[in-house]
């Protein structure tokens, strides 16, 4: 049994959420009847699922990508819901439904949201000027974070399905599936991302070309990025407290504890360091939010936003043509920027008539704001 209730009035406040973020009820289309929502973490790798899903199959199924709650107030003005109710009510109406999850080893995935707003937030300054910063003291504010940063599991904490319908993550198969309440949670790992193909295949039965999208290697912070990960040294207490996260114990097997361990223990220092406690870490983060000023909404996130406009539908067959050869995906989906193409293509053929009243978009493509609310105090 579903832990929400969907009464009449119920029903209509939680229609009118799935208008705000672009669900539709209309279940004579194919695309309305199968929802994935991608309700993870950030920094795990869901961008790259989120397009690569849109990219191989947005005219079969709408894909939603959440990180938590506090994203549908900021984006969408939506304050008395949660994601996991939005979830249970699409399956209460008939809709199959998917989540997904994805577990990315610990070191990485703090580094990584580190420096996801490492100009905007912890140092409140430009990049460039960041560029100027020693690298020591990016690594001490690191250091000094570290149990802070996020590494939630939210396929075990926050999707509330009983434990004792799973054991172990199959290491054999690559991935964690769950039913639970008719909906179908998966839970993958970044590390497997070469076999994701797969994995889609034998969960949807459909066909996704993996694209990657929005690595931080591959943004601005990119110098900066490389030169930290070249230059950390962990220090030895951070090393004692992975070996007992119950996320690593869970994800990865004997052979890849080890190895994972081993490779991190060859770049330690023997030396302790001692982090932000509780209080410390939230003077800091109220400090820093008040400080904050920079504006962190990026209108193109994604490779593949999901607006499903004529001139839209055509660009994403060319990029996903160049995917299907194994072409690296440098372009994007922007609503705009296929508008003015398809136009310019129309007037080259001699083929521009009324073009203006069929790009209608469907979906508005969605503002990204990189969040800084998610804490774990454990890992």
């Amino acid at each position: 049994m579903s832990e929400f209730i969907f009464d009449k009035t119920r029903i209509n406040e939680l229609k009118e959420v799935n208008t705000r973020i672009g669900i539709k009820d209309d279940l004579t289309i194919e695309k309305n009847n199968t929802l994935i929502f991608v309700y993870c973490p950030p920094k795990v790798g869901s961008t790259t699922i989120v397009s690569s899903l849109r990219l191989s199959i947005s005219n079969k199924v709408t894909v939603i990508h959440l990180h938590n709650d506090i994203m549908l107030k900021v984006l969408f003005n939506i304050t008395n819901t949660t994601v996991n109710e939005i979830i249970h009510f699409n399956k209460f109406l008939g809709k199959n439904v998917y989540v997904i999850d994805i577990y990315r080893t610990p070191i990485e995935h703090k580094m990584s949201f580190f420096f996801e707003n490492i100009d905007t937030f912890h140092f409140n300054t430009s990049i460039e000027n960041l560029k100027t910063y020693s690298i020591d003291r990016l690594i001490k504010r690191f250091n000094y974070l570290f149990p802070h940063l996020v590494t939630g599991d939210y396929y075990r904490e926050t999707y509330n399905i009983p434990t004792q319908q799973y054991d172990t993550f199959d290491f054999e198969k690559k991935y964690l599936l769950t039913q639970h309440n008719g909906i179908t949670y998966v839970k993958l790992r970044l590390k497997d991302s070469h076999f994701w193909r797969d994995i889609f295949k034998k969960i949807l039965k459909m066909d996704i070309y993996i694209v990657s999208d929005y690595e931080t290697d591959n943004k601005n912070i990119k110098e900066i990025y490389k030169n930290f990960k070249s230059n950390y040294k962990i220090p030895k207490n951070f090393i004692d407290t992975i070996k007992n996260s119950h996320q690593f114990l869970f994800y990865n097997d004997i052979n890849e504890r080890n190895e994972y361990l081993k490779m991190w223990e060859d770049k330690s220092v023997s030396d302790e360091f001692t982090p932000f406690h509780t209080e410390e870490y939230e003077f800091y983060n109220k400090i820093t939010m008040d400080n904050h000023h920079m504006n962190e909404i990026q209108d193109q996130h994604y490779i593949d936003c999901g607006c499903s406009c004529i001139a839209c539908d055509r660009k994403r067959k060319i990029l996903l043509e160049k995917a299907k050869r194994g072409e690296k995906i440098n372009d994007k989906i922007i609503h705009g920027k296929s508008k003015t193409e398809y136009l310019m293509e129309k007037i080259k053929n001699n083929t521009f008539t009324n073009s203006f009243s069929i790009l209608k978009k469907s979906n508005k493509p969605r503002k990204i704001i990189k969040n800084n609310f998610m804490v774990q105090h454990h890992l």
